[in-house]
């Protein structure tokens, strides 16, 4: 993956973590999967991070959705 395509996917998980932790739950699985693309092409912080967020993100609403 060259250095584009990197940003790229950093560049969209970053919008889509901000995205699903105010908004729309659901944009945490492009979070998580720009996390699973950019691990081992960037720093590990910033996959961690992305794949935490979005992840995080669809956990509390899966929650919210199982609520009684």
């Amino acid at each position: 993956m060259n250095d584009t395509t990197t940003r790229r996917y950093l560049a969209i998980g970053g919008l889509s973590a901000v995205l699903s932790l105010f908004v729309l739950p659901i944009a945490g699985f492009v979070s998580v999967y720009t996390g699973y693309k950019v691990h081992g092409h960037t720093k590990n912080i910033y996959s961690y991070l992305l794949a935490g967020a979005g992840s995080l993100s669809v956990l509390f609403w899966v929650a919210f959705l199982v609520r009684p």
